[in-house]
């Protein structure tokens, strides 16, 4: 940060306050080696970007290898690894991204997808405002011979015209609204130190569960929403594919868990029934029975809702073994 002052005498010019826009780029790497130096290239033709951070995941291919080769060729990069060479999965690895990070902002990237020209241009000036702590833009992902785009496509803040916190955050909640692809969001590290990091519970979801979390605490601003500025690829390893209705509870469990149960209130409760009836629900091919099931179950669940929250928690936190140790 630089900070200066021209002569009171011209009245030309004003007080001027720079922020160094500095980011450090947080890639997990997980049996990717044939895809880890796209991605660490496309990060490093970002001017803004002074490092980038690889955590190799105790891989079963070539990764660490080739981990090895990438940051040996460019003193930007800077190798770990977690103890004992362990696969602790990708909450883990991107927190340890985290701690180690130099540079007052964070941005991620997953080892399999690249960054776009100009990734970190828009947030560049939106960051300048001291009171910007994290953004979202949009992503796009690589299917085939075809792209589509992913993410939000309005500014939240211009659209509901609030910049109280919590208005926000009922409003992103109530209306279910991912705020952006991992790739395309960038955060000021202060925002993991009051919000938490990822949870290492979750195999699955971790970055929506993260989001909606530190909403809870900041305002999202709107970043590149014209274009896709990362492209997510998809192929047989991705992570998502083993999405499930287990994997949906378990994060509403740990969402809970992590609020607080005593501390939700009355709209996160009714957003966790409506994701459990759709987890329940989706499953079913019939169309007429799946709307039935999901309407069904939420009439009854929101009917009794503070003792169906409390002993859904209960239930799932004993069920699944998430209770922290």
């Amino acid at each position: 940060m630089w900070e200066g002052r021209v002569s009171e005498k011209d009245d030309r010019f004003l007080s001027v306050r720079l922020i160094l826009f500095q980011i450090s780029v947080i890639i997990p790497v997980y049996n990717a080696a044939d895809f880890v130096k796209v991605a660490v290239d496309s990060a490093l033709s970002q001017p803004q970007v002074e490092e980038v951070i690889l955590i190799e995941d105790g891989s079963m291919d070539d990764s660490f290898n080739e981990c090895k080769r990438v940051a040996a060729s460019n003193p930007k990069v800077r190798l770990f690894c977690h103890d004992n060479h362990h696969n602790r999965g990708v909450s883990a690895s991107r927190n340890l991204g985290i701690s180690k990070a130099s540079f007052e902002f964070i941005a991620f990237l997953d080892a399999d997808d690249w960054y776009n020209e100009g990734r970190f241009k828009k947030d560049e000036q939106m960051f300048q405002d001291a009171n910007v702590m994290a953004s979202y833009s949009m992503s796009s992902i690589s299917l085939n011979t075809r792209e589509v785009m992913f993410g939000y496509r309005s500014d939240i803040l211009q659209e509901t015209q609030v910049r109280e916190q919590s208005k926000f955050y009922h409003y992103v909640i109530s209306n279910n609204i991912i705020l952006g692809h991992t790739n395309c969001n960038t955060f000021r590290k202060v925002v993991f130190h009051k919000a938490g990091f990822f949870d290492e519970r979750l195999n699955l979801h971790q970055d929506t569960e993260m989001w909606n979390r530190i909403a809870r605490h900041y305002l999202w601003d709107a970043g590149e929403l014209s274009r896709s500025i990362s492209v997510a690829r998809r192929h047989s390893g991705n992570r998502i594919a083993n999405r499930s209705k287990r994997s949906e509870i378990i994060h509403q469990l740990v969402w809970m868990d992590n609020i607080g149960i005593k501390n939700l209130h009355g709209f996160e409760k009714k957003a966790v029934i409506y994701h459990l009836a759709r987890a329940l629900s989706n499953p079913i091919k019939n169309h007429f029975l799946r709307k039935s099931v999901l309407h069904g179950f939420q009439c009854l669940a929101n009917a009794t809702r503070p003792v169906f929250i409390l002993v859904f928690y209960r239930w799932g936190m004993r069920k699944y073994n998430l209770y922290k140790t």
